[in-house]
């Protein structure tokens, strides 16, 4: 006896250990994934501000240095400016109407002077001192270059300078064309990024890792340096993306790093996840596993002492039964458990201990003589019913495992609650062979299967749990590919499939059109009827256009209220029968607001694989000229792209 209690014990220890194995393993994984997955998240948040900023300065480049080419050399000439500036003003401000992040293009001449400009003021003070001046007047950048950060005072917000710089032929500086970056505009792209309550997100120069940019904003930090910081050595090497696990020396916060290089250009961006917000969820998962692990403890504890006990009382009972009858009635009088005969032909009870009244609240005098099935529920009485006799014939086939029986059943207390047992019979045979009498054990396990259901339904919830954050997964990769204010597609998701589809052409030799378009005066509906009017044409203009896409297509919120649809195998005559298309339903769209119904119009730009680009750079540059172009002659048409 004493070595099974052993066994037992060790078996209950050895079990628990492996679960709390199990639960340390599982909890380990849990916060490995965690900090994973808020790798994925830090690199993908970057990569999305990446391609937001490394798309605005490829079109600001692109403006620049056609601004620079196309101007005549006399707009950089102070003396000309009372006969040129005005048409260059205007050049300016259109460019500029497609770039809100933008404050103003600037034309300066070859002394530093500020000629001309689409918006603030004219005649300001020589730039000459200025490092981006500096370096076209001294020949060392013939190429785009970008200023420290500069406050504005006049405007009162923070701006970089961009510049190119415009050569006569023979390599003599002519004069600068420069955009002023406004980092309030680009601010609000950050603040739009989901980064944690501690999260960060910066802007920064790959040369010296100064700041340009972050938020939360450190003004005194703008133009410092990076010194001997492992992410800024990373840039420094060569890396264009990757992750990093480091305490930030600022405010002392651990934090997973995200870091993308914009391309070409001597920038980085990076976005800053802290552990202790990525975290969060697992530890309250960490807290309810270790509560669970305590109640399975607790319960397995009850149960090892209660078999324990129980069987103990078992191998006292059967000593005492060989001893005598007097010490087996003893026995039965004293134990906790109910123990009984019934009469096999009567199905009535011949004995109950005493412990009846304990575990049912009746008396013994109330129980003997009374049918077995009085105090069963009718389920248990028929399922009792039916293995009494399935072992009857069980027994008469000499089935030597045919004697004793464990069952689970249901009693009904004297006060009508109803308890579950565990039911142990044995079939007492007389001397011809002939099973005439039942012993039987009943004892509550109640308890045992209120803890059995709670781990069941706990259970239950970790797998619910489970399930739901793998749909929550599905939903953010969706989210990840989309714009939120018109559900199509943003324009990461556009990079990468314009590359794809520019390359599928080029292999398979089949036609690629593109068009952009935008909304007519799109500024003059925000300011008359508000942002709220404003969104609602952005969505009904995303409407119509996903109801006249195939499924190859693909749609996309280009930036503000500009769109771009790519049309894979589909030639240039089609691609402009389908603009137009567009346009005319567009046209016949009438958007209900108070009292008034609102129309409005959009211009369309159509350029196609491979007759006017064979890159993805090159198709949209074209497509975006083609939509000037319809600007230009009078919006509400489609224009194609020409040289």
């Amino acid at each position: 006896m004493r070595s099974s209690q052993v066994r037992l014990v060790v078996f209950f220890v050895l079990t628990w250990l492996g679960v709390a194995g199990l639960l340390a393993f599982l909890l380990e994984e849990g916060r490995q994934q965690a900090e994973r997955k808020a790798e994925a998240d830090a690199l993908g948040v970057s990569a999305l501000l990446e391609a937001r900023l490394a798309g605005t300065i490829r079109r600001l480049q692109a403006t620049l240095e056609h601004i620079a080419a196309t101007l005549p050399p006399e707009a950089f000439l102070a003396s000309a400016k009372a006969t040129q500036g005005e048409m260059v003003r205007r050049t300016l401000i259109l460019h500029s109407r497609h770039f809100p992040e933008v404050d103003s293009f600037r034309v300066l001449d070859a002394e530093g002077g500020l000629l001309h400009a689409s918006g603030g003021r004219t005649g300001e003070a020589s730039v000459r001192d200025h490092g981006y001046f500096r370096a076209f007047a001294e020949g060392r950048s013939n190429g785009l270059y970008f200023s420290a950060v500069e406050f504005d005072r006049s405007a009162a917000r923070s701006v970089v300078n961009i510049a190119v710089p415009a050569r006569f032929d023979s390599g003599g500086l002519q004069g600068v064309v420069v955009a002023r970056l406004d980092l309030t505009y680009l601010a609000q792209w950050f603040d739009s990024v989901a980064v944690g309550a501690q999260g960060v997100v910066s802007f920064r120069r790959v040369e010296d890792g100064s700041l340009i940019l972050r938020r939360p904003f450190l003004p005194e930090r703008v133009n410092q340096p990076l010194v001997n910081h492992p992410l800024q050595q990373q840039i420094e090497a060569g890396a264009r993306s990757g992750t990093l696990r480091m305490r930030a020396t600022l405010d002392g916060v651990e934090r997973i790093y995200g870091f993308h290089r914009l391309g070409d250009y001597p920038l980085y961006v990076i976005a800053g996840l802290a552990t202790d917000d990525v975290l969060a969820g697992w530890r309250h998962s960490c807290m309810l596993a270790v509560v669970a692990g305590l109640l399975l403890f607790l319960a397995l504890s009850l149960a090892l002492v209660r078999v324990l006990r129980a069987g103990a009382r078992e191998a006292l009972t059967a000593r005492r039964l060989q001893d005598s009858e007097a010490r087996y009635r003893m026995l039965a009088e004293n134990s906790h458990d109910v123990i009984w005969t019934i009469d096999i032909p009567s199905r009535r009870f011949t004995y109950v201990s005493p412990s009846v009244s304990d575990m049912l609240g009746y008396a013994v005098e109330e129980v003997v003589g009374r049918s077995c099935d009085a105090w069963l529920t009718p389920d248990s009485a028929l399922r009792f019913g039916r293995e009494v006799d399935l072992r009857l014939r069980r027994i008469a086939a000499a089935d030597p495992g045919a004697g004793v029986l464990v069952s689970e059943l249901e009693m009904v207390c004297k006060d009508g609650e109803q308890i579950a047992v565990e039911v142990v019979s044995s079939y007492l045979l007389d001397e011809d062979g002939v099973a005439r009498t039942i012993l039987g054990i009943t004892r509550n396990v109640s308890e045992r299967k209120a803890a059995e259901s709670a781990l069941r339904e706990s259970n239950r919830q970790l797998h619910a749990r489970i399930e739901e954050i793998g749909r929550l997964q599905s939903a953010l990769q969706e989210l990840a590919v989309r714009d939120s204010l018109t559900g199509l597609y943003n324009r990461r998701y556009l990079d990468e499939t314009l590359e794809r589809e520019v390359s599928r052409a080029r292999r398979e030799g089949i036609p690629l059109s593109l068009v952009m378009l935008d909304i007519d005066y799109f500024k003059r509906v925000n300011d008359t009827y508000g942002h709220q009017v404003g969104d609602e044409v952005l969505r009904t203009l995303a409407a119509t256009l996903s109801a006249d896409v195939r499924a190859e297509d693909v749609a996309c919120r280009y930036g503000g209220e500009e769109f771009l649809i790519l049309l894979p195998n589909m030639p240039l005559v089609a691609a402009l029968a389908r603009a137009e298309a567009w346009r005319a339903a567009v046209e016949g769209l009438a958007i209900g607001h108070g009292d008034f119904v609102l129309t409005f119009t959009i211009s369309l730009g159509v350029a196609a694989y491979p007759e006017h680009g064979k890159t993805p750079d090159d198709l949209t540059r074209c497509a975006d000229q083609a939509l000037y172009k319809a600007k230009r002659e009078g919006r509400n048409q489609v224009a194609v792209y020409s040289d």
